[in-house]
């Protein structure tokens, strides 16, 4: 998909577009969080079983928001580590009483480990190289076996709109095939990936399992 008719400027453009997209959010916070609501059957449907593979384990949340998908998953027993890289959404957790934190996924630590990691329309902010990077981290973050639960928009090349909040965001947009080798090369395995009608878009819907590191050899050295 090329970029949209109603996307940024050129000066625009230039800047990293993640970056905008942050500031975006941040400016419309408030319009994001009253536009969005609850979690609908598919994602739902999606959560649920997050929840039936992680138990009582505890889950990081890459982009929290105001928090729906947190407070769904944790009345069915995870645990939730609540994050975004917006303040404006950590301020609004904070308000409704719950421990969050400033996370960038492109650059903080991930902290951990944990049972698992969730990222709901998230990822798609992000470039390739940086979502293999991220991928990568969030192995590295959860236990053999963790859980990896991520949601992308489906289709090729990537795209700028201001639907929504009125301000622009960047969306990269993923093939099957391309997502699972991205995911067979950063450390995750038994991948499924269903294929969900959205209101106006296509999505991906993941599901992986950590793969097992290789244990440490002992080469007989000392």
């Amino acid at each position: 998909m090329s970029s949209s008719d109603d996307g940024p400027s050129e000066a625009v453009r230039s800047a990293a577009a993640g970056d905008v997209t942050l500031e975006s959010y941040q400016a419309a916070a408030d319009v994001y969080r009253d536009q969005t609501p609850s979690p609908g059957p598919a994602v739902a449907g999606f959560l649920d079983e997050v929840a039936r593979r992680v138990g009582s384990g505890s889950i990081l949340e890459m982009g929290s928001g105001p928090g729906a998908d947190a407070t769904y998953l944790e009345a069915r027993g995870p645990r939730v580590v609540r994050t975004d890289a917006v303040p404006a959404f950590v301020q609004m957790l904070r308000a409704d009483g719950h421990q969050a934190r400033v996370l960038d996924v492109r650059v903080d630590d991930l902290g951990g480990p944990y049972a698992g990691v969730l990222a709901n329309a998230v990822l798609l902010h992000l470039t390739r190289e940086e979502v293999a990077d991220v991928l990568t981290r969030a192995r590295d973050a959860v236990v053999d076996g963790g859980v990896l639960a991520i949601t992308l928009k489906e289709g090729d090349g990537d795209a700028w709109t201001s639907a929504k909040l009125g301000l622009p965001r960047h969306f990269t947009y993923w093939r099957e095939p391309q997502l699972r080798a991205v995911l067979e090369a950063t450390g995750w395995s038994d991948v499924v990936v269903d294929h969900v009608a959205g209101r106006d878009e296509a999505w991906l819907f993941v599901l992986a399992l950590a793969a097992r590191h290789a244990p440490a050899v002992d080469h007989g050295l000392d």
